[in-house]
């Protein structure tokens, strides 16, 4: 009878060794999914981030654009007023 129980004892120590293994490995998984959570955390917040400048960029380049083509366009009636007030002048 103490020698079955002994074993039996040595088995459920056993068991319990490897419960405790299992524990603990899925203590240090559950460590790891929790990083690799706060980690793409982080990268989406990134990827938004970049999202918003590059739409901003866009927003800035189609201003730029304008405000280029602005500049062309005073430049060519600065260049048609002056020789208008030319061809007046000579008409004078």
């Amino acid at each position: 009878m103490l020698t079955i129980q002994s074993q039996l004892l040595t088995e459920l120590s056993a068991a319990l060794t490897v419960l405790l293994s299992t524990t603990k490995m899925l203590t240090i998984q559950s460590h790891l999914l929790t990083e690799l959570s706060a980690a793409l955390t982080v990268l989406l917040s990134t990827t938004k981030m970049l999202t918003i400048q590059s739409q901003l960029l866009t927003e800035l380049s189609a201003a730029l654009t304008v405000l280029l083509s602005t500049t062309k366009m005073l430049t060519i009636q600065s260049h048609f007023t002056d020789n208008f007030s030319g061809l007046l002048l000579s008409f004078l």
